[in-house]
């Protein structure tokens, strides 16, 4: 059975005929496109999801929609400290185990905790030797049996992880128990007074990884916490999920049926926006913003119905049930807010 749902063929279709190209002018293969011209339809489609899901705000709006439908959720297991046998000597930076310490590749970038000090592992050379980015204070000579633990300092979050949304929370018996979010800098004055903890987590930061604009990699983010986890916790998150590219401008179809992230009931919207970016590059001074009418139009409907249909009714009654019986509030106590025309659920 045929559907309304829109696809990276739909959009790419429409674009191409506001640009002149034809509608039905094969994207690639035999006859297709020119590599110019797939480029400017992929400009068009690609900009155009990216303003229809970070859309400015609508008027008498302090800030922009956010779409219930790019929220995803996400689970990181912590690390237990990696304590097996002890160390036999550590050299300058030059880090040996006795037998049985079981190093691995994972441990670089992990902490390792001796004689009260910590330095982070750089490098791993086989299961019984790692490299940390600096000597200790005091070496630890050959023929010991110092103890030692090797700590989980961050994690990473999801490729496509864009935000935070909600709380950062952990199961405890039969509930669950809430970190608390404060800034980085907060995490490293916790981690460098008193003693090294390793117990129940209850701060959480998120940090960029490191930041270069000499690579191909997308921006991504890390977790970190205090204190450093005792054990295996699975610490549950929701987030504002980042969306990947419908296609690309090489010369083949394969991606005709993706699908934007929206789902046909933000179809026309998608296709308006993506027509919009096509007039600012070919139409803008001809036929002024005739598309961007339509657009706003369209994306004020978006907003309404993912306002009503995706989000809660309400808060609930805010009181503490001093004045009533029933165990379930009345609908009127459950109305939402207007204001100047515009809903807030």
């Amino acid at each position: 059975m045929a559907t309304l749902q829109v696809t990276f063929k739909d959009l790419r279709e429409e674009v191409q005929r506001y640009l002149g190209y034809g509608r039905e002018t094969p994207y690639g293969g035999g006859s297709a496109l020119t590599a110019s011209n797939r480029g400017d339809v992929l400009v068009c489609i690609e900009r155009g999801l990216r303003q229809f899901y970070n859309p400015a705000p609508l008027p008498n709006e302090s800030s922009s929609h956010e779409w219930s439908f790019l929220r995803g959720e996400g689970v990181i297991a912590t690390v237990a400290p990696h304590t097996d046998s002890t160390i036999d000597s550590i050299s300058g930076t030059t880090v040996e185990g006795n037998s049985g310490t079981n190093f691995t590749s994972a441990m670089v970038g992990r902490l390792l905790h001796v004689n009260n000090e910590i330095r982070e592992i750089t490098a791993f050379t086989d299961a019984d030797t790692i490299t940390i980015d600096r000597a200790l204070e005091t070496a630890i000579s050959a023929d010991s049996t110092v103890s030692y633990e090797i700590i989980a300092n961050k994690y990473s979050l999801p490729a496509d992880f864009g935000g935070l949304k909600g709380n950062v929370t952990y199961r405890d018996g039969d509930g669950y128990t809430q970190l608390k979010f404060i800034n980085e800098s907060a995490i490293r004055m916790l981690r460098s007074q008193g003693t090294i903890l390793t117990e129940v987590p209850e701060y959480f930061s998120i940090v960029p990884t490191a930041v270069s604009n000499e690579t191909t990699s997308a921006q991504a983010f890390e977790l970190t916490i205090w204190p450093f986890p005792d054990k295996v916790y699975d610490l549950n998150f929701s987030y504002t999920v980042l969306p990947n590219s419908l296609g690309d401008d090489a010369d083949s179809t394969g991606f005709d049926n993706n699908v934007p992230a929206g789902g046909m009931i933000h179809g026309e919207t998608i296709m308006a926006s993506c027509l919009t970016i096509a007039e600012q590059m070919v139409d803008e001074f001809n036929n002024p913003g005739k598309m961007q009418a339509r657009y706003n139009d369209r994306l004020m409907a978006s907003i309404s119905y993912d306002r009503r249909n995706m989000l809660p009714d309400g808060f609930g009654y805010n009181g503490d049930n001093s004045d009533r019986r029933l165990e379930v509030p009345t609908r009127r106590r459950l109305q939402t807010v207007t204001y100047r025309d515009t809903l807030y659920p």
